[in-house]
């Protein structure tokens, strides 16, 4: 450039169109960061949960509200939780929680690693109910779990019995 001129650059053209540009665009990556975060939160809760995928859920069902929260203490491995929403017999054929939970991990794998659960049908005998629930394993396999429920002398319901069935011809 000649020595009497200056270079002039007009920023007010050029400069605005970057700025905004620059402002959508990290907009718009906050506004999917933001949804990504709530689908996550959404996944976790789920899974923290595990809510049954009751199609038709009975409102203040006793015998479902106690097995959703046995279910949901083995879930969280809380073994108290869930050694106390056994009956009073069952309590005393364990002597502990531990000894219960140990039981619950070793034997009853599928209701110790389930993915996912539903209620199905429910039959009623002597004072007992007999509450079947699906539950889907790891690899995507559907088995039934069969609980037995009745009520204690405090009029409380409680889990008499739990039997995991198999859907498998190795463990049949």
């Amino acid at each position: 450039m000649p020595e009497g001129r200056s270079k002039v650059i007009c920023y007010s053209d050029v400069v605005p169109r970057y700025i905004l540009m620059a402002l959508s665009t990290a907009l718009l990556l906050f506004a999917l960061s933001t949804k990504v975060f709530a689908a996550d939160q959404n996944v976790i809760s789920n899974s923290a949960h595990f809510k049954s995928l009751n199609i038709a859920p009975m409102m203040n069902d006793p015998v479902h509200e106690l097995i959703e929260r046995h279910v949901r203490a083995i879930r969280t491995r809380d073994a108290d939780r869930a050694y106390h929403l056994i009956s009073v017999n069952q309590q005393e054929s364990y002597g502990t929680s531990k000894k219960y939970w140990r039981e619950v991990r070793d034997n009853m794998r599928l209701l110790f690693n389930h993915t996912s659960y539903k209620f199905l049908g429910q039959n009623h005998i002597n004072g007992m109910v007999i509450q079947k629930v699906s539950m889907i394993d790891h690899d995507g396999k559907e088995n039934l779990v069969i609980f037995r429920v009745k009520k204690d002398s405090a009029d409380l319901w409680r889990i008499e019995n739990i039997i995991v069935t198999s859907a498998s011809d190795d463990r049949a």
